[in-house]
């Protein structure tokens, strides 16, 4: 069996063992079962901005080849160049399709909407089965990088095409998953009556992570000034850009300096001089930058709880989308920490029915005090929270379990 994965953005791993990102899990996982993958992306980093891979093959094992086409150089993830980028991968993308042998089973991301779109009229063409996976409220997000209501009301006119081919391709699916019900629902609207299969499988592409007793030892007496601190610790972990900083944090920590409460914020980015400016003459802040999982897995085992919430800076616009899932609450899953929530949609559902944590209104400063303070005075509570966190992962966010659920559905339509 041989399964074409398209997903233009994703970072290539180093290896079969350094994966961190969903195409490529997927791709592990049915390249394991000895399933022929071959996925096709741009050979420019998303993450990095610079071209890494140009026009190049790369086999993590016998049967997963990755295949880099020379994308456009863009500068931001909101930049036109990116937009164009889709439409130059897709044209190289094209006629390499057409060399394969055998296509059994397609599965293709909406974030490369034009590639996207090809890849349905093709598989339609040759009746080969397609899975469509929604990541992101695309092209709806492009929208909102405008601010102006008046500019983002003609952007919107001037996307029409690429709602055209959002649509076109979810009609043409054969299965729809998404990594969240919130961004399922968000798709199917695009397409009323339409009846697919569908399927929800968490974007949950943080590994579970153990730690050797060389390492205890080495990150122990690295981190000695903060473990042993005898204070609640709150956890954050993000890359510092407009939609995720610990701005809000910063202010938190002022506010509870004596309370014996301290935050481990774990990151850097475009925000990293303005936050660590802040943070400097706050002695119960502490920023040690960019980290390995081992490394911030560290830190947060000694913390008491991790925050997720939405950056002020692009609050409103972002809450006029479909609300999303950050990936960092799983990794708050994966340590086992209970979560403090300020954002909407399905994980604030799943923090309370699943006793995972505590939610709280948006980026408001009391309310996370009170929270803070009730869970440092409740040992039990944050226990039993702690636990069902760490289950939730085990159960539904661990990817060795979630891609091999993944890889199994994508299958049973290929055979």
């Amino acid at each position: 069996m041989h399964i074409l994965l398209l997903q233009f953005y994703d970072e290539t791993p180093i290896s079969i063992e350094k994966i961190q990102r969903r195409t490529a899990f997927l791709g592990k996982i049915l390249s394991q079962s000895g399933t022929h993958v071959t996925w096709i992306k741009s050979g420019f980093s998303h993450t990095q901005k610079k071209p890494l891979h140009g026009n190049s093959v790369r086999f993590l094992n016998e049967h997963y080849k990755i295949i880099h086409v020379p994308g456009l150089p863009y500068p931001s993830n909101g930049h036109i160049k990116r937009y164009w980028n889709d439409w130059v991968c897709t044209k190289q993308m094209l006629p390499m399709i057409k060399t394969f042998p055998k296509i059994d089973g397609m599965v293709v991301s909406i974030q490369n909407l034009v590639g996207a779109f090809c890849a349905a009229y093709f598989a339609k063409k040759h009746n080969i089965p397609l899975i469509v996976d929604i990541r992101d409220p695309w092209p709806d997000a492009f929208c909102y990088v405008v601010r102006r209501p008046i500019l983002r009301f003609f952007l919107k006119k001037l996307l029409f095409l690429d709602q055209f081919f959002l649509k076109t391709v979810l009609r043409n699916a054969t299965a729809i998953v998404a990594v969240s019900n919130d961004m399922l629902q968000w798709g199917l609207r695009k397409i009323p009556n339409v009846q697919k299969p569908t399927r929800i499988f968490y974007l949950s592409s943080t590994p579970d992570v153990s730690l050797s007793e060389n390492q205890e030892k080495i990150f122990q007496e690295k981190y000695a000034s903060i473990v042993s601190r005898k204070t609640f610790k709150c956890f954050y972990i993000s890359k510092w850009g407009i939609n995720f900083q610990p701005a809000f944090l910063i202010e938190a920590a002022r506010a509870l300096q004596k309370e014996s409460v301290d935050f481990v914020l774990v990151g850097d980015g475009d925000y990293g001089d303005k936050i660590r400016e802040q943070a400097k003459s706050l002695p119960n802040v502490y920023c040690p930058g960019f980290l390995s999982n081992e490394e911030a897995f560290f830190l947060a085992k000694h913390c008491d709880c991790g925050v997720v919430f939405l950056s002020k800076e692009s609050e409103k616009q972002f809450f006029d989308l479909t609300p999303t899932f950050p990936n960092k609450a799983f990794f708050y899953f994966m340590c086992g920490l209970p979560i403090l929530n300020s954002m909407p949609g399905e994980i604030a559902e799943i923090v309370d029915a699943h006793a995972l944590g505590l939610n709280f209104p948006s980026n408001d400063l009391a309310s996370l005090q009170k929270k803070l303070l009730h869970l440092r005075d409740e040992p039990l509570l944050r226990k039993s929270m702690a636990e069902h966190s760490r289950m939730f992962f085990e159960q539904q966010g661990n990817p060795e379990k979630t891609y091999l659920q993944y890889a199994q559905f994508v299958k049973s339509f290929c055979v």
